[in-house]
């Protein structure tokens, strides 16, 4: 099997001839380092401090409206999957994120109305801008913001989806995907705060604005069936340490229709399309699966998420993704635990196929070689017939 056919019929809850591996790394120190290019990363002071700190100071206008940071965004999601391809992976989330807009040398904000911090990771290289706040915190506030506009952002997105099938659709398993989900939008643009407030006094508001984060997602997933991609991925955080950041009840009410329309359509336009969300989202796992999710990801272990159980509630309606944990197998872990992680996971989830094998998210710690043994262990342990002593 190639890595289409082997990530299709995982995401079929079929078995193929080996466990598929699925990359979300998204980490530029990470990436750079695989492909050989860390002179490529850019040290935080570089924008911050001298003439071109003084530049995106007092003429970000200029730099934004000259698309450089979009353009930076989107040469980096090629270099993600070269990286990928070099390190042996059969499918890739592809985030499409030129959302920023620089506000100074400091802040920049995105298209759907949050304020972030310029950051630099343990390197001191610039990484992804960190959430600060909401700026649309009130109903009239979010009204007022100029929202982006279906018909563009489908353009932007199937663009850059089309190149990257292009260049690398043969080789790899494309899943698009966006920066972000329904429930990140409608609570971190208002803040919780707001939001909550919202949701009590006046719920026909909430139901209006998640209809409008529903069509700017649906246009991605056009955008990526358009593009000729395979897959989607529909990330959403949703979850926090212990338990969802709102009732099972709230979600379903107000965002479940919008999931499952979602769904739907990717289906209709022939895409697969997963559901990922951090944290702990047990009690959120049979909304998932009633609305048409094919898979689901990131399955946190530290968040008390436990593969065999997913598996066992889900795995007859939907392709378990995970769940190697980041915070200390892949980061700090020797090669020894490494690898009893991922038979670990192969016992839990993957005897019966409906299986793909990846670390839970993204981060800066992660070491790429140990990435290059999760992926060694998956290709010894994981070929079908499994046989794990």
């Amino acid at each position: 099997m190639d890595s289409h056919q082997r990530t299709k019929a995982a995401l079929s809850r079929q078995q193929p001839d080996r466990v598929p591996l699925f990359s979300c790394t998204e980490a530029q120190n990470q990436v750079y380092e695989i492909l050989g290019e860390q002179k490529g990363m850019t040290p935080l002071s570089f924008v911050q401090e001298g003439a071109v700190g003084w530049l995106l100071k007092h003429a970000t206008p200029v730099v934004n409206g000259l698309g450089i940071f979009d353009r930076e965004f989107e040469k980096f999601m090629f270099k993600k999957v070269a990286a990928d391809l070099a390190m042996g992976y059969d499918c890739t989330w592809v985030m499409y994120s030129a959302i920023f807009k620089l506000q100074d040398n400091y802040h920049a904000t995105d298209i759907y109305g949050r304020l972030y911090d310029l950051v630099a990771d343990g390197d001191g290289n610039m990484d992804t801008p960190m959430y600060r706040q909401g700026l649309l915190t009130t109903p009239q506030a979010w009204d007022d913001w100029q929202h982006p506009d279906p018909e563009q952002f489908h353009k932007r997105l199937e663009r850059t989806f089309s190149q990257l099938r292009r260049q690398y659709g043969e080789r790899i398993f494309m899943m698009g995907s966006v920066c972000w989900g329904i429930w990140e939008n409608a609570t971190q643009t208002m803040g919780l705060p707001g939001f909550a407030v919202a949701l009590r006094r006046d719920p026909s508001f909430v139901r209006r604005m998640v209809g409008v984060y529903e069509r700017l997602y649906l246009a991605a997933v056009h955008a990526a069936a358009d593009a000729g991609l395979p897959g989607f991925v529909y990330s959403d955080d949703m979850g926090h340490k212990t338990g969802p950041q709102t009732s099972p009840r709230v979600m379903e009410e107000f965002f479940g229709p919008s999931l499952e329309r979602i769904a739907s359509e990717a289906h209709q336009r022939g895409l697969k399309i997963i559901i990922h969300s951090c944290g702990n989202v047990n009690a959120l796992l049979d909304l998932f699966a009633d609305c048409g999710f094919d898979g689901i990801h990131s399955l946190e272990p530290t968040a008390g998420m436990d593969l065999a159980e997913v598996k066992r509630r889900v795995g007859d309606r939907m392709c378990v993704f995970g769940n190697l944990d980041i915070a200390h197998v892949l980061s700090q872990g020797t090669r020894q635990e490494v690898e009893a992680a991922v038979k670990a996971a192969l016992r839990a989830a993957a005897r019966d196929g409906g299986f793909i094998m990846a670390m839970t998210n993204s981060h800066y710690a992660v070491k790429v070689e140990n990435t290059r043994w999760m992926v060694e262990y998956t290709r010894r342990h994981g070929t079908y017939p499994l046989s794990l002593d």
